[in-house]
């Protein structure tokens, strides 16, 4: 009976500390900003510009073509808007201090920085990638370009389509977060070979996220939506907001529930690892 007692209190007492921890990352995301506003307002005008040049070449294709893989000119901005905001929501929430880049943390053999700590490990790799002002910048060109692209394709705004969006966004994220923390299980059996691994697998959604698969054979989309789901980062949510009847992007948020259920589950097994045998190496290089 007083376990059953103690639960909520450990639940709101778990979620007051994550609060905390946010409002502590965000604070001091902000004084960063405050502190050196010009190399900081330079900075988010560099991720600006690398945000539409990553989109550039597909525009000017699909301008040239007016369209491929399955898709008109206006739903391929579309695409590539909601591939930016992806980008532009992983930046902003997920990316600080290396926690997107968790295989250079494990690497270089700093996990022991966050095992120390009087949190569990999972609510810092949570808040502690948060960035709300200084990674906005390709969340805020996301976010324009999907204005320009709605207005285009004439599509009907309604709260629900908003939500459903809001909820797309997040999930491609975590799938793509999901996804690089998988592979970067493989740190902790090399750690030097395998330290810039999520670099990698995020090369990988930068590279193929932003072409559509709708002209690809079936058995291709299935392996660019599950092996290497570059397709759900972008091109299977956007295609299913833009469908009047179904536009809740419900395969999405399933996709992201799966592998973020996978990651946790390969994570544990390499902390595991980790507490039981250690790191061979440490490495002071980017501490977070």
């Amino acid at each position: 009976m007083a376990d059953k007692k103690s639960l909520p209190r450990r639940l709101c007492s778990g979620a007051h500390t994550l609060i905390r921890l946010y409002g502590t990352y965000i604070r001091m995301d902000l004084l960063w900003l405050l502190r050196d506003t010009r190399y900081c307002l330079f900075y988010m005008l560099t991720d600006f510009i690398c945000a539409g040049a990553s989109v550039s070449g597909v525009m000017l294709l699909s301008a040239r073509l007016g369209g491929f893989g399955g898709m008109g000119q206006e739903e391929l901005l579309f695409m590539l808007s909601y591939a930016v905001m992806v980008d532009g929501v992983y930046a902003a929430f997920f990316a600080g201090n290396n926690f997107g880049n968790i295989s250079r943390i494990i690497g270089r053999g700093q996990l022991d920085h966050c095992v120390i700590q009087p949190v569990p490990y999972w609510m810092q790799f949570l808040a502690g990638g948060c960035l709300p002002f200084s990674g906005s910048s390709k969340l805020l060109c996301g976010t324009m370009l999907c204005a320009y692209s709605v207005r285009r394709m004439g599509l009907t705004v309604t709260p629900g389509w908003i939500v459903s969006l809001l909820c797309g966004l997040f999930a491609s994220a975590a799938v793509m977060l999901a996804y690089v923390y998988i592979l970067s299980c493989l740190a902790f059996l090399a750690p030097v070979a395998a330290e810039e691994i999520s670099s990698t697998a995020l090369s990988m959604f930068d590279m193929l996220k932003c072409y559509p698969l709708g002209s690809l054979p079936p058995l291709w989309q299935a392996v660019f939506c599950t092996a290497a789901p570059v397709g759900l980062a972008a091109w299977l949510p956007s295609r299913a907001l833009t469908i009047p009847v179904s536009f809740f992007p419900g395969a999405a948020v399933l996709a992201a529930a799966v592998f973020i259920a996978l990651a946790s589950c390969i994570f544990r097994r390499g902390m595991y690892h980790y507490m039981t045998h250690g790191s061979p190496r440490y490495s002071g290089f980017g501490r977070n």
